[in-house]
């Protein structure tokens, strides 16, 4: 949960630094005090869209802090590690704004970008502004939030099946769509590959051919080394180990450990007759072939030319080939290709198709339940008899990522009416009514800690602001809640309160932000039931309220 927020220069805040706990904490003050204000920083904070105009008029800068308690979080804990961003049960985050309009954003004390700043915000706080009902007349934001309340596992799913069966679709449209393409391509690969068959090297590889060019090249030269070794073999090495046996092995009879001596010479001795052995088959072997070796010239030179028109070493040259040829196999025979990416489409489409009919009827399911517990909200809001309903229609002639559904919300605010769709509901009163309705229905199926109420109560008064002020300190009491408020019978249920004044110091506006004790509380309550003028009347009735929040929640 968020547990400290600090402000410097954005817009007329110079310098709040704010502490807050578990509960429904209310944010109250006057009209055009900048309660909103308060909340932009955090949204900025979280990763919003940034301006020059957030800095405060002579500063250089804007700089919020914001700190988060991650010890009933783990799910945000392991995110952070996964992005080596690690924290223990705490995570800072910062976003300083320059005159430059340009942010720089850390995350415990790491740069990182506004887009994963954003996505760390998600995870942590939930912002429902009053004008919430805009979003929520569009047909993609209904169903949105059915699935929310459903549970998205099953959506999911089905968004991923329908991207396997849109690559399978594309890539048999790719295979349809390029049959020109296809043919030129088969002509170039035909063109190449005959220039390696004329190359002509039968079975021998490059290897071997630049080994036997590299000997007939080498030819007279080898022949003049040999006969130089064989002539000091023959004239002086041979004979001067076989004259050295003798005496030697006379000395061996006399005195054996000269054995291994004797052994050694007769071994070279040897080793020297199969030496002379060798070179004398390489001479007689050896023939200065010019044909052989213009024959081999002419096929280096060409598989140099290949190498270089294929981008590559020659001995990668084969491997080359049977890519090419490979290639020229599948592309020649098209329709076993295609027959088997068809194969693949179709079964994908069978598979996203089982996926999408279990979404129908889990979206079917859910919607029921999603209607009975906005209209039951409803009755609370003076909308008495009012009925609220969640229309799933389907329509499987075209595949979508998120299912063959569409959904709608109708809403009928008075006994006798027909539901009609949310879009088309004319008062803004009701309308502000419903989406509050809503928003509180399906606050169970969301994950993050913090939920903020910018004036979401905005359009309601008397005993329905007192329901709403129950229901969100109902809320409050399973998890953070921060709720801008004009209303005392909200404010009044809240369990930690925040007054936000504002004040001219030498000509400049500044707002601040001040934590109310007990008898602070009372005060603003009495404040906001009576106006600028506070009785001794405002005052009771203030307590009275809040004596009864508290004996309610008892």
């Amino acid at each position: 949960m968020l547990t400290h927020l600090h402000i410097r220069h954005f817009a007329i805040i110079e310098n709040s630094e704010l502490e807050f706990e578990q509960g429904l904490t209310a944010l109250t003050g006057e009209t055009g005090a900048g309660k909103s204000i308060l909340l932009d920083a955090l949204g900025l904070v979280l990763g919003s869209r940034a301006s020059s105009t957030d800095i405060q008029q002579g500063a250089d800068r804007a700089d919020i802090t914001a700190s988060f308690n991650l010890e009933q979080l783990p799910q945000v804990s392991l995110w952070l590690k996964e992005q080596e961003l690690d924290a223990d049960e705490d995570c800072l985050i910062r976003r300083t704004v320059s005159a430059n309009g340009k942010s720089r954003a850390t995350i415990n004390d790491v740069p990182v970008s506004v887009q994963l700043l954003r996505t760390l915000g998600e995870q942590l706080v939930a912002i429902h502004g009053q004008h919430a009902f805009q979003t929520l007349v569009k047909q993609g934001e209904q169903r949105q939030l059915l699935d929310r309340y459903a549970g998205l596992a099953q959506a999911e799913r089905v968004s991923k099946a329908f991207d396997a069966w849109l690559a399978a679709h594309e890539a048999v449209e790719n295979q349809q769509r390029d049959a020109a393409q296809r043919s030129q391509r088969i002509d170039l690969l035909s063109f190449q590959l005959q220039e390696f068959d004329e190359l002509d090297i039968g079975h021998a590889s490059v290897e071997d051919i630049e080994s036997e060019h590299r000997w007939l090249a080498s030819s007279d030269r080898i022949l003049a080394l040999c006969e130089q070794t064989l002539e000091s073999i023959d004239e002086t090495a041979y004979p001067a180990l076989t004259r050295a046996s003798a005496p030697l092995s006379e000395l061996v009879k006399i005195d054996e450990r000269l054995r291994e001596a004797l052994d050694l010479i007769e071994s070279a001795a040897i080793q020297v007759a199969e030496s002379t052995h060798l070179l004398r088959s390489t001479l007689g072997n050896l023939e200065h072939d010019d044909a052989r070796l213009a024959w081999l010239e002419q096929k280096l030179g060409a598989l140099h030319s290949l190498a270089r028109k294929h981008q590559c070493a020659m001995h990668e040259l084969p491997v080359k080939e049977q890519a090419m040829r490979d290639e020229f196999d599948t592309l020649t025979d098209p329709g076993k290709a295609g027959d088997e990416l068809v194969r693949t489409r179709d079964a994908l489409r069978g598979i996203y198709d089982g996926e999408a009919d279990k979404l129908s009827r889990h979206r079917r399911k859910h919607a029921r339940l999603l209607a009975t517990t906005i209209t039951d909200a409803m009755q609370g809001l003076n909308m008495t008899g009012g009925v609220f309903k969640v229309s799933v229609s389907t329509d499987r002639s075209q595949p979508h990522r998120h299912g063959y559904d569409r959904i709608q919300f109708l809403v009928s605010p008075n006994p006798g009416v027909d539901p009609a769709p949310l879009s088309r509901v004319a008062s803004g009163g009701e309308l502000s009514r419903i989406s509050l309705c809503m928003t509180l229905a399906t606050l169970d199926s969301h994950t993050v800690p913090t939920l903020v109420f910018d004036e979401v109560d905005s359009g309601v008064g008397g005993a329905v602001a007192s329901t709403v002020g129950r229901i969100l300190r109902q809320v409050g009491s399973r998890s953070q809640v921060l709720c801008v408020t004009h209303l005392a019978q909200v404010a009044s249920q809240a369990h930690h309160h925040l007054q936000i004044s504002k004040r001219v110091v030498r000509g400049k506006t500044r707002t601040s932000v001040k934590a109310l004790d007990a008898e602070g509380t009372r005060e603003e309550i009495a404040r906001m039931l009576g106006g600028s003028t506070i009785t001794t009347r405002s005052r009771q009735h203030a307590q009275e309220m809040l004596d009864s929040a508290e004996s309610g929640s008892s």
